[in-house]
């Protein structure tokens, strides 16, 4: 679980204050007298922090605790620089410092309250009795009295967290927020200045972050930099010397530049940033050797006020105005997620979150309404034809002829944030668009595969998706990727509406049948489910009129709250999962990656140059 950087200190009767400490982040499994010691991106801690290995490992139960490595000067005060000076010289009062239980004997301990959580673990701190392990205390209330205790006492910061808050693993959530005192920020190391003076090795360290997917030049650290310091960023940069920068952009400097791939993470503090984002009088205080540098981005503090606004449980209906339309949304507190937890109002916030990267991929197509009233685990219905006397004026809608009625129906249209908010407000817990637009119904805008496993590993659905792409690419064909949010991979061949639905269908089917061809013992093109037990089911008969899929960037009635979310071919490997994507962590993909998909609709390719192709390929 992860803390929302805020621009500033609050009283607040439902939360709590907490001392925020300087080290590394670190998870202790403890299993039969056995630990594993890592980080949250899983980097083994156990080596080099042996000491707090030998005391955790004395706790008497079965937990998961959550925590900071440390080192503790004789103020009680923790600095980042101190724990780097740890690792070389191995001097320090280094410090577990505990703040959460996740598990104990056995019990998920996740859903209880923060201040359940905390109570069981104090107990358990307090048994074990080794000053190696200990408990982080807290205070009621009172968050600006305590930050100026933070400030007086130079700490780094101070956390706040709801009392009653559960552990969401992975999340960032607007349950636990963060506020600075002194201004830090991760970098990662792309290339270092010739030394000057006295200095040997190196001069300055060249630092980005990235900022929009692009590498951000941020500015030079000189800073921070002893003799032992120099001598080892040089060892571990030497390896990593490349003869061009890695920004897009020129960087001027004072002194000729050394470029390394941006492979490390450092820590730096710093005065402020300067009007065009460079890091003002920064100062190394050490590498950062649990975070990637692709997670290395520029962090703004939002405000207090809006973070209330999104922690807010009391209101069970709100109204807010949107494209100038108010739209009324009821009983906001009501649980769509048992057991996560998750509310009606929490997935109206998360769709209008992303609203921006959603509603090109909905603008002018027919909807077909999925709705949950009560929840993903009570009965839901679909509805196509709105009750037009029951519907606010401003909502678009487009009747459509049913063939099978012999009556109009009408759909409707969600092009704007209004709309979404008010579908979603109906139950709407997925978003199912047609493949179409209003202004070729007939010609969808893609043809789509669906790939749906029938209990078979998730790696085949990886490696069918895989074989899919390798046919199309020696023919020029693009194709995107996401995940289905439910079991599969969903794979979408823009065409920019050249082409009639059944078109699309018989070559989704060609597609199959040639990757069938391929993958005979682990995928089938054959509906039928029990023809398919054990199989990745092609499906291509979603090529019709008519026919929805759940839109990129949807929420999936599932547990866990998956979205279907669009990927870079790259990550379409064998350490992908669903569950990777969620409601609490798509906003953030979304901050640092845009939307992957924003060239979808203008990518057109050719079915009919294809097929020409195919012939001639027959032909040779």
């Amino acid at each position: 679980m992860l803390a929302t950087l805020v621009d500033a200190p609050f009283d607040d009767a439902d939360w709590l204050f907490e001392t925020k400490w300087d080290g590394y982040r670190a998870i202790a499994a403890v299993h039969n007298g056995k630990v594993q010691l890592y980080s949250r991106n899983e980097k083994d801690f156990g080596k080099d922090y042996p000491a707090v290995v030998a005391a955790v490992e004395n706790i008497a139960h079965s937990v998961v605790l959550d925590g900071e490595i440390i080192v503790l000067d004789s103020k009680k005060n923790s600095h980042f620089q101190s724990l780097q000076n740890y690792k070389t010289t191995g001097k320090g009062n280094l410090v577990y410092m505990v703040f959460d239980l996740l598990h104990l004997n056995g019990n998920e301990l996740q859903q209880l309250t923060l201040l359940e959580r905390k109570s069981l673990l104090k107990d358990v701190v307090t048994q074990l009795g080794d000053k190696r392990v200990q408990y982080s205390g807290h205070v009621l209330k009172k968050g600006k009295a305590f930050f100026e205790k933070a400030r007086r006492q130079h700490w780094e910061g101070m956390i706040a967290k709801k009392a009653d808050s559960p552990y969401e693993e992975g999340r960032r959530s607007a349950s636990w927020l963060k506020i600075k005192v002194t201004n830090e920020q991760e970098a990662i190391i792309c290339g270092f200045t010739a030394p000057r003076g006295s200095r040997k090795k190196l001069g300055a360290l060249v630092l980005g972050l990235y900022d929009d997917k692009q590498l951000k030049y941020i500015g030079n650290c000189g800073g921070g930099l002893n003799e032992a310091t120099l001598d080892m960023l040089s060892k571990k940069l030497q390896p990593l010397v490349q003869p061009t920068s890695p920004f897009d952009r020129k960087v001027r400097t004072n002194m000729p530049v050394t470029w390394v791939k941006p492979k490390l993470v450092c820590q730096v503090k710093f005065s402020e940033w300067t009007g065009d984002g460079i890091l003002r009088m920064p100062v190394f205080l050490g590498l950062r050797e649990d975070k990637p540098p692709s997670d290395v981005h520029p962090e703004t503090p939002k405000t207090v006020q809006t973070m209330a606004t999104v922690t807010a449980t009391a209101e069970k209906d709100r109204v807010l105005t949107l494209n100038g339309k108010k739209v009324n949304l009821t009983n906001q507190q009501k649980i769509y997620w048992p057991k996560e937890k998750i509310t009606k109002g929490q997935l109206v916030d998360y769709y209008l979150s992303v609203a921006q990267y959603i509603l090109p991929h909905l603008k002018d197509r027919p909807m077909s309404l999925h709705r949950f009233p009560n929840g993903i685990d009570k009965p839901s219905f679909y509805q196509k034809d709105l009750d037009l006397e029951q519907t606010p004026a401003w909502i678009k809608s487009i009747a459509l002829h049913a063939a099978s009625t012999g009556k109009d129906v009408d759909y409707l249209l969600c092009n704007n944030e209004a709309a979404l908010a008010y579908m979603v407000n109906l139950g709407c817990i997925e978003i199912n668009p047609w493949l179409s637009r209003t202004s070729k119904l007939d010609n969808p805008d893609y043809v789509v595969m669906d790939l749906d496993p029938e209990n078979i590993d998730f790696k085949y659905v990886v490696e069918a998706a895989l074989h899919i792409k390798a046919f199309l690419d020696p023919y020029k064909i693009t194709t995107f990727c996401k995940t289905s949010g439910s079991t599969g991979l969903h794979i979408y061949i823009p065409t920019g509406g050249k082409h009639s639905y059944d078109t699309g269908r018989l070559f989704a089917e060609y597609i199959a049948r040639q990757v069938n061809k391929q993958l005979p013992k682990s995928t089938s093109v054959t509906r039928a489910k029990a023809a398919r037990n054990k199989k990745v089911y092609l499906d291509f008969l979603q090529n019709s009129r008519g026919q929805t899929v759940a839109a990129p960037y949807s929420v999936r009635p599932k547990p866990g709250a998956t979205v279907s979310m669009p990927l870079q071919w790259k990550e379409v490997n064998e350490k992908l999962k669903i569950s990777d994507f969620d409601l609490f962590n798509s906003q953030e993909r979304l901050n640092e990656n845009g939307d992957i998909w924003h060239d979808i609709q203008t990518t057109k390719n050719d079915l009919r140059k294809f097929i020409r192709d195919v012939e001639q390929s027959a032909d040779s």
